[in-house]
């Protein structure tokens, strides 16, 4: 598990898929603190004001992440709108090989 160590720098590099590093600064906001994401990493994961991240400590440094809605996770596995999936998309429970039993389910 990570530990959270604080640091007196204030400036990080941020990598987007391209690989490209840029450097931001950490702004206090409040009681927090705050960093900007650069435009072209916003458009890259289509980020918007107002939506929701995913924060993780990993490897010595902070990792966010776009979190997906049910829709959004729906549309990417089915490769079509949510608005278009039938029940016929989802199937039933029998159709779905769950795999062997490996503890104490009761069905």
């Amino acid at each position: 598990m990570d530990t959270l160590v604080r640091k007196p720098r204030m400036i990080y590099n941020v990598y987007h898929k391209g690989g490209t590093a840029m450097n931001v600064t950490v702004s206090k906001w409040g009681n927090s603190l705050g960093i900007r994401v650069p435009g072209i990493i916003a458009e890259s994961l289509e980020l918007q004001a107002g939506d929701r991240v995913d924060f993780e400590l990993r490897d010595g440094g902070m990792f966010l992440k776009k979190k997906q809605s049910t829709s959004e996770m729906f549309e990417q596995f089915y490769g079509k709108p949510f608005s278009q999936i039938t029940p016929e998309d989802l199937g039933t429970a029998e159709n779905i090989d769950w795999g062997e039993d490996v503890g104490g389910e009761v069905f």
